[in-house]
């Protein structure tokens, strides 16, 4: 799977020739739903807007998780800014959620680690500033 650092605001076509076809498309009111897939994850984004639509949330969900944050992050090219390191065995909250930088503008985005049975199994990117801060 290719990186998913930078994918905020791309449109399907710019998404297409990152990640190849959708193994699932499904229209949902204004949204666009699309599903990419390996057998080590799928890939599930939310393209909203018009004129074309963009990105404006994702989720990764993984079919083995990852004990440490910087492995389900880095695996998606979003280690360190989704920094500091967690260990999910240790986490006492299904979520771990803090703000995401975005590396290429003053923009701050929403990111939310889902703790599954001691594994970080899932990774979530909102185009919002978090409002739990």
């Amino acid at each position: 799977m290719a990186s998913c650092d930078g994918l905020v605001g791309l449109t399907e076509e710019e998404l297409i020739r990152r990640f190849g076809e959708p193994s699932a498309r499904r229209y949902v009111g204004s949204d666009t739903w699309l599903v990419f897939g390996s057998k080590e994850m799928s890939l599930r984004i939310r393209l909203t807007g018009t004129d074309p639509p963009r990105l404006a949330s994702w989720t990764i969900s993984f079919d083995s998780g990852f004990r440490h944050l910087s492995d389900a992050a880095g695996a998606v090219g979003l280690w360190p800014a989704a920094g500091p390191e967690e260990d999910a065995a240790r986490v006492g909250v299904p979520l771990v959620r803090r703000p995401l930088p975005c590396p290429d503008s003053d923009r701050v985005y929403s990111f939310t680690a889902t703790v599954r049975h001691g594994l970080f199994t899932a990774l979530s990117v909102f185009d919002e500033a978090p409002d739990w801060i």
